[in-house]
């Protein structure tokens, strides 16, 4: 693959996927162990939810990914330049600039995790001194997770395929072992469940699922061979999602009741005997690890996209990954040896991801749903109004933070709420039903425009027949 193709259209010779491999590329990608955290925060947070409603619900808003997806692979760009054609490309660098750092914070928490599962196996069977685990830990954790995505996009291709399928039936045995259809339909403590809460663990289940994969949707549809259809398009990378995405959320809280994992201000702990016996533990981490590092593959790959938007050329992406992964590895240090507390970093970086991301999707599931489908079968595009977009997000944003709840600030709406944060769905939402009324007003008056130069047409037709 030509890897200088960070924003121009990807070539005919380029495009020898399937959108059922990248149905592959996505289960494994929604496999990681990040989603623990999430898992361990669902849990802890809402405790009245129904876990299994919110799971099966934030799994299949993956739809997201494959609709934002369908650009990619007709245009062939990756999906910040798409997203040029909504917001402008002024404004859109801002997008593109705060995706790339989303990225970057991704990259570091990732880097992070695979520092702790690693060094929870030194500590357990005594490999390296204790007091140097973290070190050992950390260097065999930066190679990889940056050798891959510098080859490029074959070799993370290559990965994914061969991570996926064990992946997931790793997980479902884990799963079958713990019981974990009891754990999430267990009865909470009062006896009931509750509907707001289950809302709540659905929103945070978005920001470290779905939502977070948005901004990289097309980034791999633009690889699909052409012959593919577009329901084919939606269909494979939400079934891939929703697999993924499924699993390791079941799997994630499924531990956490049975006390396989442990979070705290120090990060996240995996023990032994949480998980019953030594070979499913080594197991289990060896999965949390392929897991983390198939989804950095994705975040490594695309940040070079992101960037390239922002400076408006296209770049060497191998070059600029290799710059990602020393500003990642610096962020995950300070994560790791400066931040007083992970737990609270993590929780932090999530809110301020969402906060323009979920408007933002909301916006560009409109737009393809509006413009771009009808366009490739056969309606003629119309032009975008990139200064009403960029209101409608701006509004968004807004509304998106005034329901968020994180350890920095505590919006009106989630006081309103007694604290459960419900911002993605309520940011999505809103910026779905503007955007969605603005273009229905906008083709009204399209259509009462035309109508009455219709019958401008007419009326001086019939008079120069009267004469």
């Amino acid at each position: 693959m030509n890897d200088r193709h960070s924003i121009s259209a990807t070539t005919e010779g380029e495009r020898m996927s399937s959108a059922p491999r990248v149905a592959l590329i996505w289960l494994a990608a929604t496999m990681t162990a990040s989603s623990l955290l999430v898992g361990a925060l669902i849990a802890q947070m809402f405790s009245l939810a129904s876990f299994l409603w919110a799971i099966l619900i934030a799994s299949a808003l993956f739809v997201a990914v494959g609709i934002i997806g369908i650009p990619g692979f007709l245009y062939g760009i990756p999906t910040m330049a798409v997203s040029a054609l909504v917001f402008g490309r002024p404004v859109n660098k801002l997008i593109s600039l705060s995706n790339w750092l989303s990225q970057l914070g991704w990259q570091a928490v990732v880097l992070v995790l695979v520092v702790y599962i690693l060094r929870s196996v030194f500590d357990s069977y005594g490999l390296v001194p204790t007091d140097n685990s973290i070190y050992y830990a950390l260097v065999l954790a930066v190679l990889a997770n940056f050798v891959v995505p510098i080859i490029g996009y074959k070799a993370i291709v290559a990965a994914q395929t061969m991570g996926a399928i064990f992946l997931a039936i790793f997980a479902v045995a884990i799963l079958v072992y713990l019981n974990g259809g009891q754990a999430l339909t267990m009865t909470p403590v009062s006896g009931y469940f509750d509907g707001m809460e289950t809302l709540g663990s659905v929103s945070l289940a978005l920001m470290g699922g779905a939502f977070s994969w948005t901004m990289f949707a097309s980034d791999y549809s633009r690889y699909v061979n052409r012959n593919t259809s577009l329901s084919k398009m939606v269909l494979w990378p939400t079934a891939g999602g929703f697999l993924g995405g499924g699993l390791i959320l079941a799997l994630a809280i499924t531990l956490y009741v049975r006390g396989g994992i442990q979070v705290g201000a120090s990060g996240l702990t995996i023990t032994a005997a949480g998980l019953g016996t030594a070979a499913l533990y080594l197991g289990f981490c060896l999965f949390a690890v392929l897991g983390l590092l198939a989804s950095n593959f994705l975040n490594s790959y695309s940040s070079a996209f992101s960037l390239a938007v922002v400076v408006g050329k296209d770049l060497d992406r191998r070059k600029f990954t290799i710059l990602d992964a020393l500003l990642a590895t610096l962020l995950g240090l300070y994560m790791l040896f400066v931040a007083p507390s992970f737990w609270d970093s993590f929780q932090i970086f999530l809110e301020l991801l969402i906060i323009v991301a979920a408007p933002w999707t909301g916006m560009m599931i409109i737009y393809v749903l509006f413009d771009v489908i009808p366009e490739a079968r056969g309606s003629q595009g119309k032009p975008q109004n990139a200064h009403l977009n960029v209101w409608i997000l701006a509004l968004g944003v807004a509304v998106t933070a005034i329901f968020s709840n994180n350890p920095i600030w505590e919006g009106y709406g989630a006081r309103i709420l007694h604290g459960t944060d419900i911002s993605p769905l309520v940011g999505v939402t809103t910026t779905m039903i503007i955007s969605s009324l603005g273009k229905m007003m906008a083709s009204r008056i399209a259509a009462k425009k035309e109508s009455a130069v219709v019958e401008q047409l007419r009326s001086a037709a019939a008079g120069k027949l009267s004469d």
